[in-house]
């Protein structure tokens, strides 16, 4: 009896021991009304993420397209390459869109909200990312305080409430250099850390080309060139991470190859060459174009590195390994190797800047730890400021960003669309990439085109059918010779600059 009532105990202690307390320190935290500041740092990420994208619609040029992108590969299925409106889009490759196919397959009609949550989730995902090279290199005081640099900087907080593959390729570019720092500059360097930097390298090219590749890599080699010359680049095991590299990339490839044979993948690395060199590429700019949108896209923390130059009481040195100053040679090793090689292409748009971020919210880090240590009043400051920044943002998401962006949203031209033409056939004038995309993501269908007046002749006498007309000017004779064949204006819109027609021949 003694016996059992003995194993009776012990085993109460075993369950003690190994309570759910115990296994979960965060629970226990809970319990005791005291939160660890990483979790302060994801509820408060995600809440301005998620603010940032509540009533979001479809916008602009490039958000339909990306977004009827993904929902044709959850529809259809194929996630190999990337079609927009049943014709192959290889202008990147697919990885940047599967995040929103897998949330746009979660339900069977077009919901836009589910195709900005991904890049919400996403835009976490890179705070804590940055947090972890912050705490790695320094500790976790400069960690989170990057982590909140980041939540609220303004370009990064309108980058992340936009449905694009540019926050993918972010994540990535943050995430392989975070495989360098905690595989190279850690104390102690851990390989696996190192194939990370490699694979994530191969994810930032699979979502957008060669710059998934060459910012991290640049980044690399102008910081070991910085810090002890090119000699140590051997330490990155070169051989077998250039193979990791390659294997997802030469997986992708084999599939392409082997389903529509070399001419996409050619096209995708052209493409990438292309906007890098050619001045004739879209969006060709200057130079000099990111100087002022780089300086208002960093707001309210552009001045920040300012005073941390202000404030460096001696010059930089790495001897000895200081974790600041190997910090500060990093994240401008980063945010140099990004900004240069950006201005360096030819194409250029306000977008692209999304690299530099993380790596100037670092170096404001340190300038934000050099003024709590000369005014120490101000950390019981950092609260309130938090709360008034993310008041401000949601002011101008729900007063600015939103009532512009629903003029520019094709949102309601398709509802008008789908709503009376659901049995009848629907065809699309001369489409720009954006009506393409925004077809086949409010209908759930491919949508046949007509590219000249001649082959509408053969529907005019098609019964129910409607003709989806983008104008960039008035076109007066268009509009008529739309109305000679019998088809008159069911709807009319204005989006953006442009102006689009519903034509019906319903009697």
């Amino acid at each position: 009896m003694n016996l059992k009532m003995e194993s009776h105990r012990n085993l109460f202690q075993i369950v003690r021991r190994k309570s759910p307390s115990s296994w979960h320190p965060l629970i226990e935290r809970l319990k005791r009304g005291r939160l660890p500041a990483w979790f302060l740092l994801l509820l408060f990420a995600l809440t301005i993420r998620l603010v940032s994208i509540s009533l979001c619609q479809l916008s602009g040029p490039d958000e339909p397209r990306v977004a009827g992108i993904a929902r044709e590969m959850a529809v259809r299925g194929s996630y190999l390459i990337p079609r927009l409106n049943g014709e192959d889009f290889l202008e990147y490759p697919p990885l940047g869109y599967w995040p929103i196919s897998f949330f746009l397959s979660m339900s069977p009609g077009a919901i836009d909200f589910l195709a900005f949550l991904p890049i919400a989730l996403i835009g976490t995902g890179t705070i804590l990312i940055t947090f972890l090279i912050g705490k790695e290199m320094v500790g976790p005081r400069i960690g989170l305080a990057a982590g909140f640099i980041l939540s609220t900087m303004s370009g990064f907080f309108i980058l992340h409430r936009r449905c694009l593959v540019d926050p993918t390729l972010l994540f990535f570019i943050t995430l392989s250099l975070f495989g360098f720092v905690k595989g190279h500059l850690a104390p102690r360097k851990n390989a696996r850390f190192l194939a990370l930097f490699y694979l994530a390298m191969a994810g930032g090219f699979l979502t957008k080309g060669l710059i998934g590749v060459g910012i991290p890599a640049a980044t690399a080699v102008a910081f070991l060139t910085a810090t002890g010359g090119l000699r140590r680049i051997g330490s990155l095991h070169l051989g077998w991470g250039i193979l990791l590299l390659l294997l997802p990339i030469s997986l992708w490839a084999g599939g392409v190859w082997w389903a529509k044979g070399p001419g996409p993948l050619w096209q995708v690395i052209w493409q990438s060459l292309w906007r890098f060199s050619s001045s004739a590429a879209d969006h060709s700019q200057p130079f000099h174009f990111y100087l002022l949108p780089a300086l208002l896209n960093l707001l309210p923390w552009t001045p920040f590195p300012l005073i941390l130059l202000w404030m460096q009481k001696r010059p930089i040195r790495t001897e000895g390994g200081c974790p600041e100053a190997l910090l500060v040679i990093f994240a401008l090793s980063w945010f140099l190797s990004a900004l240069i090689g950006l201005s360096i292409a030819s194409a250029k748009r306000v977008l692209y800047l999304g690299p530099i971020f993380p790596p100037f919210a670092l170096l404001s880090a340190l300038a934000w730890d050099r003024v709590r240590e000369r005014w120490p009043s101000v950390k019981y400051r950092e609260a309130p400021a938090l709360i008034v920044l993310l008041l401000i943002f949601v002011a101008i998401h729900f007063f600015q960003l939103l009532p512009m962006e629903r003029r520019n949203s094709l949102q309601s031209v398709f509802k008008v669309v789908s709503s009376r033409f659901d049995r009848g056939s629907i065809f699309l004038y001369n489409p720009t990439e954006a009506t393409r995309g925004a077809a086949f993501f409010y209908l759930g269908k491919t949508v046949p085109v007509l590219k000249n007046r001649e082959r509408l002749e053969g529907f005019q006498n098609n019964p129910g059918a409607a003709l989806v007309v983008n104008l960039f000017h008035p076109n007066v004779p268009l509009r008529q010779s739309f109305e000679s064949m019998g088809f008159h204006i069911l709807a009319e819109a204005r989006v953006g600059k442009m102006r689009v027609l519903i034509f019906s021949n319903h009697s």
